[in-house]
């Protein structure tokens, strides 16, 4: 028998996963792409305080040009997440490993929260972005097909049986008006949904001052 890693869910699982998801998607909620989106987090916070003069801005330069992902230590990662509880703290030592002096500006007026809830908001506006996407041509094949087949009679159903005759293109034209809902329904939500988080620890944003 093959030998298959272990799973613990039919998202992760060899035999189900593709069922009820992509490779794509699972890339974009992978634990290289989370940590990813922290870095990109800090590295977003640092540009901002150094236009707000918070920070020198020669600090957010060189925040943003070394800071490296790909040289992340994960397996130390792994060990301090296990040891603090969360990951933010672990990758914000090596990132000021990797950045210096300019290191000690690194997270600055930040806390943990700040940095994992936005880089989650990240996460998701990629994978709506492949939802919305993905929705947008099968609208494309539904109103060719609406169009092809506004003409060829099938049977309708009603009661599980069949009813009164309708056109397959009929049939396919109620499936492009609920997509065309989707589509409207995710362009509504995103200015609810993507919303960065940033108030510091305890939520005040004491830690920057009076600013």
């Amino acid at each position: 028998m093959p030998a298959f890693p272990a799973s613990t869910t039919v998202l992760d699982s060899m035999l189900f996963r593709d069922a009820f998801g992509t490779p794509e998607m699972r890339e974009v909620f992978s634990d290289v792409a989370l940590v990813a989106r922290y870095a990109e987090v800090e590295v977003a916070l640092a540009k901002a305080e150094a236009k707000c003069g918070v920070i020198p801005r020669e600090a957010a330069e060189q925040i943003a040009a070394r800071t490296d992902v790909a040289a992340l230590d994960f397996d130390l990662l792994r060990q301090e997440t296990d040891i603090v509880g969360y990951p933010i703290l672990p990758l914000v030592h090596q990132m000021v490993k990797q950045c210096g002096e300019a290191g000690r500006y690194v997270h600055w007026g930040a806390t943990t929260q700040d940095i994992m809830d936005t880089a989650v908001v990240l996460q998701l506006r990629a994978a709506l972005g492949i939802v919305e996407r993905d929705i947008a041509e099968l609208r494309r094949i539904l109103a060719d097909l609406s169009k092809r087949y506004r003409d060829t009679p099938m049977a309708g159903r009603t009661h599980l049986q069949q009813a009164l005759p309708v056109t397959f293109g009929y049939k396919t034209a109620i499936w492009l008006a609920m997509f065309d809902r989707h589509a409207e329904r995710l362009a509504q939500l995103k200015p609810r949904v993507l919303v960065g988080q940033f108030a510091g620890a305890a939520g005040t944003l004491a830690s920057l001052g009076g600013l």
